[in-house]
């Protein structure tokens, strides 16, 4: 994951061989795929042309990226083979564009979810002591900017899945060629896809309550101490008019 955007002007310094995904020639026999969303993958590629592109992608993206977020594999050729996943490789009949859009489809989404699974794997670690601290007293250790910050980060979490990779979208290229459709099947197996996707979706919607929750709580505390400060402005009136009028 190089962010979590790239403006596709990024590509326009690379020979582009394909659309939808777009993939580009890197050089000395390396192809690579860009992603709106803000994956990249790589095929053959040496470290200087890998070097070369992100440092052509940061000058188009936004958004942090995590080279945490990687996934990997390799492609074994051979036309007798059925094509899909067999254990550390890919098999497929033969490197052509079609296939090689498709795999990285699959790659795309599945770094796409380990992305998303470790931010919200550090939005989870955020949201743990703000709980903890309404369990014991009702009250936030936590600075109300440092609060804030964590509520925006659920905020923004429930949003990060859906509509950024649509990892639950069937890739545009099978609709012209359905001959694709079993190898896709199996690597969206492979990769549990879908499973990752809707454990994802579980998680980024407890963030979501977490953070309405905590959104409310704010509101009571802040409520609560305005009704407090109300009514000693009252009797502070009430002590002043009855001293003005005693006193006289």
């Amino acid at each position: 994951m190089a962010a979590e955007r790239i403006d596709v002007r990024a590509i326009a310094e690379f020979e582009i061989i394909a659309k939808s995904p777009f993939l580009v020639r890197l050089g000395h026999g390396g192809i690579a795929a860009i992603f709106r969303y803000g994956a990249l993958v790589l095929f053959n590629a040496s470290a200087e042309e890998k070097a070369r592109l992100l440092e052509t992608i940061a000058a188009h993206s936004a958004g942090p990226g995590d080279i945490g977020a990687e996934e990997a594999t390799m492609i074994h050729v051979n036309p007798e083979d059925e094509e899909g996943p067999s254990g550390p490789y890919i098999n497929i009949k033969n490197a052509d564009r079609l296939r090689l859009q498709l795999i990285a489809e699959v790659m795309a989404k599945a770094t796409m979810l380990s992305f998303q699974e470790r931010r919200a794997a550090r939005d989870f670690d955020l949201s743990e002591p703000l709980a903890r601290d309404l369990a014991e007293d009702g009250r936030f250790s936590a600075k109300p900017s440092e609060l804030l910050k964590a509520v925006g980060n659920m905020l923004l979490a429930d949003n990060r899945l859906n509509g950024r990779a649509g990892v639950l979208d069937r890739p545009d290229l099978l609709w012209d060629n359905p001959g694709l459709s079993g190898m896709y099947a199996r690597l969206e197996g492979d990769y549990e896809l879908h499973d990752r996707a809707a454990a994802l979706d579980r998680k980024l919607t407890t963030l979501a309550h977490t953070s309405e929750t905590l959104v409310d709580t704010m509101r009571y505390h802040s409520s609560h101490r305005l009704e407090v400060a109300i009514l000693l402005l009252i009797f502070v009136e009430l002590c002043l008019g009855l001293y003005g009028h005693f006193g006289h």
